[in-house]
Formats: C-alpha cells, structure tokens, sequence
C-alpha cells in the first residue's frame, strides 16, 4: 500500500464499504499518491483519488471511475455521499452517468 498521511478516503470509510485496493490497470492517470480501489460487487467500478488526468481531488472528495461507451470515465463524488451510498446507488450513479 502506498503511505501517505494526506489521504482523502480513510480506513473506516474503506472498511465500511468494502473497499480493496485495485491491481487491474485502469486507462488513466494516477496522481503519484493516489489509491484507487475496486469498488465491491460492481465490476470495472473504481474509487479514486485523482481524477482520470493524474489530478489529486480535493480535500473530503473522490473520483467514481467507470467504463463508459467510449472509455473510462467518471465524476468528482464528495466522501461523504460515498459513505452513505448503497451498492444500488452507485450502480443508478454508473447508469446515468455511461453515455460520455
């Protein structure tokens, strides 16, 4: 695992979930400190702390990362919805968001 004191999503927010660190590469750029873990029970559903161009995201928030009809995509998620979301709430959240 990566050390880094200055992390965005903490380990009670990645227990809660589920969350697991990711070795699947991903078509993206990843800020040198950055985690991204698989999100559980979703496939090609990733959680990001930088965005997909290397940007670290700012302070409480994440990148929900997905495969979209032309290639990963996503969008900025602040921790706190991620927190109290279910596993249904990010599938709708993937769905709505999978044209780009």
């Amino acid at each position: 695992m990566i050390k880094n004191n200055n992390v965005n999503i903490d380990k009670e927010t990645i227990s809660k979930i589920g969350l697991t660190l990711s070795d699947k590469p991903i078509n993206a750029q990843i800020a040198p400190n950055a985690r991204v873990f698989k999100y559980p029970n979703l496939d090609n559903v990733f959680i990001m702390e930088s965005d997909l161009y290397g940007n670290t995201m700012p302070k409480n928030s994440c990148f929900l990362a997905f495969n979209g009809s032309h290639g990963l995509i996503g969008k900025h998620l602040k921790v706190e919805i991620l927190k109290n979301a279910s596993v249904e709430d990010i599938k709708k959240m993937v769905e709505s968001n999978s044209e780009g």
